[in-house]
Formats: C-alpha cells, structure tokens, sequence
C-alpha cells in the first residue's frame, strides 16, 4: 500500500465566472430529458449536508460534492437557504500511467463518477455491498451533538434539509458512535481528537472530527468498478483509494463563508504499480446565481 498524495483545499465564496457563449453540459438540451445530468447516488446515507456556517453544500459518498441529487438545482448555495447558487457541481480528478500500460487512466467525478462507496480490502478487492452497507456511509458529526449530551436546535437545521429535529439528532448520533476511526471495527481513518491519548476511538472520551471544527463531513471510496470509470472517461481503474475529510466553522467573517476539504489517495489495488506522470484536479461547475448568465473577464494590463 502507497499513500501517493494528500490534497488540501479551500473552497469558498468566491467570484469565478464562466465564459459567454460556452454552452455549459447541464444546460444543453437533452432529448426526452431537458435537465441535468443524473448522478447515481443509492447509498442509504449516501448524501449529507455541510451547513454549518452561511455555505449550503450537499457531498457525497461516491465522489459527488456540491452536487444535489436532484440534477434541476444547484449543489451549493450562498448564504444557505437563499436559493442563490455557487456551484452545479465540484469533484475530484486524477490520470496518469499505470505502470505497463501505455494508456493513461482518469478517475475521480464529474458529471458522473468511477467511484463507488467503500475501501479496497487487504486483499487488494472492494468492499463487499458498496450500494447497500451502511458501514460505508457518508459520515457527519458536531462536537455539541453527542449521545447523552445537552439539547441543541436543530430546527433551521432540519428545516434546510427536510428531515425533523428527531431524524437529525439520531444521525449525529449514531455518526458519532459509529465514527469509522482508530481502533475501532471500521477503521477508515477518520480524524477525531484524542482525549486520553490511547490511539484508540472511544466514543465516550474522545470527539470525532477535525480538532477545533464545529462540523466534520467523512467518507470512503474507491475505483475498482471498471464499469464506473469506463462510463467515466473510458478507462480502466488504477486502483485508487480516496478518503474525503470536509470541514467548517460556525464563525463570522470570512471563515463563516468557507468551508475546507482534504483528500488522501492511497495506491492500495489490486495492481499495486507505480502511478506515473499524475495528475490532479480539483474540478467544478460554477453557476454565480443563474447559470445561464455567467461571464468571464480579463484584465490585459496583468
């Protein structure tokens, strides 16, 4: 196993405009359709919300991020509830040369994804059930939502996401208990602060999570299904694992308006050969309210 490359960014608020006249995928017209590219989320628990602070994203756990499950609305909005949108969509993208092969190979997600929910097994296999284990979930804690502690309002929360105050409270839950961290059965390497200082995830001394974060987005996935990444970019897998960490602060300013995310990829498949020549590419869709009217702009004189 080769951990390859450890990914940070910050994804915020930001002024990018697209090109007048550029024809942007989701808006075209799809014969029979007129809508959006379809995602092919089926997880149980397979999306989640960040929404913490005055951002409004909707991830994944099949590499889809930003991107909401119906395809006619946007996957990020800023401020959170306003309707106005940031991003269509945004994901992850990587290619290179597997080693004895001349053809390159690209994964990751766009439109569509080669990623299904799950780690790559020490046997250098997926993860059995991908569509229907649980273990392999889109994960969410807060440090203020734990099993016994103290009431929080969770309305404007649950309001956002169309779910109750009860629903919402019993996923934080069960994601802080079952927090696929350290010592654990379902380790999957999730972050958590901890407390005693055993190594060890202890869900009744320890807190999940990005340490100093007031809300922790986690999951796992893989490329082994040829099918996903031939539908992808036409290419077989690399046998890639990617662990997806999302975080941010309920804060004011300009780190209320941000949220972070990091990934790890892990050459871990069946193949275990060197990768050469990679790429890496934090793609996105970005729609400044309507996504129909978007611009570019340039200023020669730099």
């Amino acid at each position: 196993m080769k951990k390859i490359f450890v990914f940070l960014s910050i994804l915020s608020f930001t002024s990018i405009l697209i090109a007048q006249g550029f024809v942007k995928p989701h808006l075209q017209t799809i014969p029979g359709n007129n809508k959006r590219p379809q995602n092919t989320l089926s997880v149980p628990n397979g999306n989640t919300y960040l929404d913490i602070n005055n951002l409004e994203a909707i991830e994944s756990n099949n590499g889809f991020s930003d991107y909401n499950p119906n395809p006619n609305l946007e996957g990020m909005q800023f401020p959170k509830g306003s309707g106005k949108s940031v991003f269509y969509a945004t994901g992850l993208l990587w290619g290179g040369f597997v080693s004895g092969d001349s053809q390159v190979r690209v994964g990751g997600s766009t439109y569509t994804t080669g990623l299904e929910p799950g780690p790559i097994l020490s046997n250098g296999q997926p993860a059995a059930n991908p569509n229907t284990d649980t273990r392999w979930r889109i994960y969410r804690v807060r440090p203020d939502i734990y099993p016994g502690g103290p009431p929080v309002d969770l309305t404007s929360e649950a309001t956002l996401e169309g779910t109750t105050t009860t629903e919402l409270r019993a996923q934080y839950e069960a994601d802080w208990t079952e927090w696929p961290a350290a010592g654990t059965s379902n380790d999957l390497g999730a972050p958590f602060t901890d407390v005693n200082g055993d190594g060890i995830y202890e869900p009744n001394i320890d807190i999940p999570g990005i340490n100093g974060a007031d809300q922790t987005v986690y999951y796992v996935a893989n490329d082994l299904d040829p099918n996903l990444t031939t539908n992808l970019y036409g290419t077989q897998p690399m046998g890639i694992e990617l662990h997806a960490t999302y975080w941010a602060y309920n804060s004011g300013g300009a780190l209320g308006n941000i949220y972070f995310k990091k990934f790890t990829i892990i050459n871990k498949g069946y193949q275990k050969n060197t990768i050469d020549s990679m790429y890496i590419s934090l793609w996105s869709d970005p729609d400044i309210g309507y996504a129909g009217d978007d611009l570019v702009g340039t200023d020669s004189a730099l």
